[in-house]
């Protein structure tokens, strides 16, 4: 089965992917079906059908076996070894790579402290002024983009 593309999103779906991601930005976590639906005055039921096919479109990631918010690129609703840290807050990354696009979509300063999984060595990453300062070290990723789907939780 091919994941619904974006474009075929519609309905309420387009609704109800904007404010899961105002919610991370504004609070730093994700928001249940019940928060979503008293923004947009629809019953938990409904938005929990829209966060079911915000999925199957891959647009955002359901924890295993339920319909709560695991992941919305570059967020993620659980603590991984990305922690993206701001002025106004702290949010969860899930991989290096999100880490540099949160602010990005934000538009904010950050730093991110984690640690290298090879070595253990700690590895610093700050953005300012929109740009990656810079600093010694590498970025990797052991599995090319085209794969991140594969199994994006592990990714």
């Amino acid at each position: 089965m091919t994941p619904q593309s974006f474009g075929e999103m519609g309905g309420l779906d387009p609704a109800v992917r904007l404010e899961i991601y105002r919610h991370f930005a504004e609070t730093g976590r994700a928001p249940t079906a019940a928060e979503v639906g008293a923004r947009l005055d629809q019953p938990p039921p409904t938005v929990e059908a829209s966060y079911q096919r915000l999925a199957a479109a891959r647009a955002i990631v359901l924890a295993p076996s339920t319909v709560n918010i695991w992941m919305a690129h570059p967020f993620s609703a659980v603590p991984t070894p990305y922690p993206v840290k701001t002025a106004h807050r702290s949010y969860w990354a899930n991989c290096a790579w999100d880490a540099l696009n949160l602010p990005a979509l934000l538009g904010i300063d950050s730093h991110t402290v984690t640690r290298c999984s090879d070595c253990e060595a700690t590895l610093t990453v700050r953005i300012e002024g929109g740009a990656l300062v810079p600093t010694e070290g590498v970025i990797h990723f052991a599995v090319p983009p085209r794969r991140f789907w594969e199994n994006i939780g592990f990714t």
